[in-house]
């Protein structure tokens, strides 16, 4: 097995690494489309009508598949001021709310969107003919992969609670 694929002592498989792949790739298409789209517009003049609207739905699909990897790594943003000077039972505690907390609401955001995906597949979206619910699709899959990362980080890939660095510490409160 390669070296990268081989999972480090003490630390879990990134079972993200084909959301990465997919946001990396989406990526990469958004930035040929916005060039494509620059040259046709402005050389060519011959502007793309479509590219503008598949870059709209590739970063509003990279928003949400972003967000997931980012629950799978704990590299959501947060201010730990408090958190890192909490003792280490207080911030297990804090942890499970913080768990709690974000699965209530991923699970509202997913439930509630449910609805706006049924309406959205009567209407069509401009130049692409695409149902309008491809942009209102991501925040049912996006808030069902940060769930299962967020239960998956919490019971299987628990984060370190002793530091291997003197003065360092864990400050990812989720």
């Amino acid at each position: 097995m390669r070296k990268w694929l081989r999972p480090r002592r003490g630390r879990a498989v990134d079972l993200s690494w084909p959301l990465r792949i997919a946001v990396g790739g989406a990526f990469a298409t958004i930035v040929i489309l916005t060039i494509a789209q620059v040259f046709f517009r402005f050389v060519l003049d011959s502007p793309l009508v479509w590219s503008e609207e598949l870059v709209r739905i590739l970063v509003v699909w990279i928003t949400f598949i972003g967000a997931a990897v980012v629950c799978w790594d704990g590299t959501h943003l947060n201010v730990d001021v408090l958190f890192v000077r909490l003792p280490l039972p207080a911030r297990r505690v804090l942890r499970a709310v913080n768990a709690l907390l974000a699965i209530g609401f991923l699970a509202l955001l997913a439930w509630f969107s449910l609805p706006l995906i049924e309406i959205g597949w009567y209407v069509e979206i401009g130049a692409l003919d695409l149902p309008d619910s491809v942009y209102r699709s991501p925040a049912l899959v996006g808030g069902v992969l940060m769930i299962v990362f967020i239960l998956l980080r919490v019971f299987y890939r628990r984060p370190v609670e002793e530091p291997e660095e003197p003065g360092a510490f864990d400050k990812d409160p989720l």
